[in-house]
């Protein structure tokens, strides 16, 4: 089982944004001598500090010599012709529109940010592989739930970027959202070449039920939200989730294993006293956040979190290996209370206590 680490590059009370860099650099570098498997970085527009996630990929390359880069996610900002959103929140609007407090932030940005261009971020990809000497995962995120044109969109737009990673010299492509001519037969090329081949490995989060079957189909890596973490429908269903994804890429003939990452929220703490206090905190956010955004403080059963000491949660990574077949777990630290000391006590814990009996 592979563990992994979210970053987030929040600023926590009292620091300034250098000391939050510095201080997620540290963090980062603690894994990378540990032997964790892979540095995830997120970022929300107009939220975060993380405004590129590609540039810093790079940048933490250059910072480590082992850990595996991955963005998580890099938003490419799909638009068609024509496609506005708005700010205002209406029911029946946008996607985006529909999701709550984020929805105005999310419509400001996707109507004044220019999209990526596939061509162009196919490039970033390759060269991010050399600088990282084969370590780069792409991690990309459409905000496409509940709407099939901008899956469809995100779908060709990753197509593009697999062709021009895949082949020696671009042939063009033609679709319905992208139209690019061959390469001049002039000796004209993408450059660098990755790495990894034929290209780093895709990731994509699952935001909708209606994703897992395509995820399986177009041969993607996916992503889920276990325990408490954006798993609205419950352990149960998701598991049903997973099954029909890996029916569909054995269908599909896609060679290997379908790969399924959990995230979840983490905390590890060295005594039963500390990791019962840390848990019953974590309920009464909980309940707290769902009185606020719901009225009421009912919410779906869900399994638990990674909150406990070493060996609960080495008995729960078990757990989740044989209820979802899953090779990777995703921890997300910093929620709640948690500060940057207990976030570096969490990642020695799980280094030292945890990686050797779950790997």
């Amino acid at each position: 089982m592979k563990i992994s680490y979210l970053q987030f590059w929040v600023s926590m009370q009292g620091e300034s944004h250098t000391q939050t860099y510095d201080a997620s650099f540290e963090e980062i570098r603690a894994l990378d001598e540990a032997g964790w498997d892979t540095v995830w970085s997120g970022g929300v527009p107009l939220r975060t500090m993380v405004p590129d996630t590609l540039l810093l990929a790079a940048s933490i390359a250059a910072r480590t010599t082992r850990i595996k880069i991955g963005t998580a996610v890099h938003l490419p900002g799909l638009k068609a012709p024509g496609e506005g959103f708005t700010t205002d929140i209406k029911e029946g609007g946008s996607p985006i529109n529909r999701r709550g407090g984020n929805a105005r932030k999310f419509g400001w940005v996707f109507d004044n940010f220019t999209p990526a261009n596939p061509l162009q971020t196919a490039e970033q990809i390759a060269m991010l592989d050399q600088l990282s000497h084969g370590r780069f995962i792409y991690g990309a995120g459409g905000d496409t739930a509940g709407d099939e044109v901008r899956q469809r969109h995100l779908h060709e737009y990753l197509a593009v970027i697999r062709q021009v990673l895949n082949e020696d010299v671009f042939s063009g492509f033609k679709g319905e959202f992208y139209n690019y001519p061959s390469l001049p037969d002039d000796g004209s090329n993408f450059l660098p070449k990755c790495i990894q081949k034929p290209h780093p490995p895709i990731l994509l989060p699952l935001d909708s039920q209606q994703g897992f079957v395509p995820m399986g189909r177009l041969g993607y890596r996916i992503a889920i939200g276990g325990g408490s973490l954006h798993n609205v429908r419950g352990d149960e269903v998701l598991k049903d989730d997973v099954k029909n994804y890996r029916q569909a890429w054995l269908d599909a003939g896609h060679p290997g294993d379908a790969s399924v990452s959990i995230r979840m929220n983490t905390r590890v703490v060295a005594t039963q006293r500390e990791a019962d206090r840390v848990r019953e905190a974590a309920r009464k956010t909980r309940v707290e956040h769902t009185l606020r955004e719901k009225g009421s403080a009912d919410e779906p059963e869900r399994s638990s979190d990674l909150y406990g000491t070493p060996e609960e949660i080495v008995d729960r990574i078990h757990q989740l290996r044989e209820d979802f077949n899953a090779d990777e777990i995703i921890c997300t630290m910093l929620g709640g209370s948690d500060s940057r000391e207990d976030v570096l006590k969490s990642i020695r814990l799980i280094s030292e206590k945890v990686i050797p009996k779950v790997s």
